[in-house]
């Protein structure tokens, strides 16, 4: 199993983070909670896929953008009244982060993901020595590796060719660890799903985050158009990324408070 920290071991998670590219911290978030969400992610799995009318695609096991279905699924939403892992991203991106996606990753049984388990990174750009993304896999199920727990290559952050398969499986680790834990890990390192070879699903969410000034994966605030949005808490609306849109017209730059749509500082 990989180090698995607990949130008042925080200097040594960031310091791990920062030396290997990754660190996975023991979660306090609810395990009722989490539970639920499983629950309505693999339900969700086969309503997306009628929505976009295909029974076999390379993305199968994941959803577009978790926040849509929050009007019939709060708890989606609820994770980010979790305090100590909000504190550990702060300390990783500072203040006024956004979410940049918020999915899932759920490989059925017996089945190997065309895509994810591909030896990949998930951002293209390397800024040395800056973080601007922050990519987190909240684990749903025990991750082992019978059922697909992701290969890591530790500190491939800076490596800029990807490795051949030989050379990554030979000094990749796969994560090990507990329904719960939360895998924090550097968008920029290599990284593979593995292959599920048990009888179940293995989940877990995936959601990464951004400074407030990188565009969104997908559009979040224009996916959640059909919600009501005072009955989101202001702090949930400024993740999701409603203060920090671009502006479309002279009011939503110039107008008051109210009517801007970008109202966070530049950090």
């Amino acid at each position: 199993m990989i180090p698995i920290f607990k949130h008042i071991e925080k200097p040594e998670a960031i310091e791990y983070f920062n030396q290997n590219g990754y660190v996975a911290i023991e979660s306090s978030l609810d395990k009722v909670l989490l539970e639920k969400i499983k629950q309505t992610m693999l339900q969700l799995i086969d309503v997306e896929r009628e929505y976009i009318n295909k029974k076999d695609y390379t993305d199968y096991g994941f959803l577009l953008c978790a926040p849509y279905y929050a009007d019939k699924h709060p708890e989606i939403l609820e994770i980010f009244e979790n305090q100590d892992m909000l504190d550990f991203i702060e300390s990783i991106l500072n203040k006024w982060f956004t979410i940049y996606l918020y999915t899932n990753n759920c490989i059925p049984p017996q089945k190997r993901p065309s895509k994810a388990a591909q030896v990949h990174v998930d951002v293209p750009r390397i800024i040395p020595n800056y973080n601007y993304l922050l990519a987190t896999l909240i684990l749903l199920d025990d991750f082992t590796n019978e059922n697909g727990g992701t290969w890591i290559l530790p500190n491939s952050q800076n490596m800029l060719e990807q490795p051949d398969n030989d050379y990554f499986y030979k000094h990749a680790i796969q994560v090990n660890a507990p329904a719960g834990s939360i895998l924090y890990f550097n968008p920029r390192i290599w990284h593979a799903a593995g292959e599920n070879k048990s009888p179940d699903w293995r989940s877990c969410l995936i959601v990464a985050y951004c400074k407030p000034w990188v565009k969104q994966r997908v559009d979040i605030p224009r996916f959640m158009e059909h919600i009501d949005k005072s009955k989101i808490d202001k702090n949930k609306l400024q993740l999701l990324g409603f203060h920090s849109q671009t502006p479309s017209n002279f009011g939503e730059f110039y107008g008051t408070t109210c009517d801007r749509t970008y109202t966070q500082p530049f950090v």
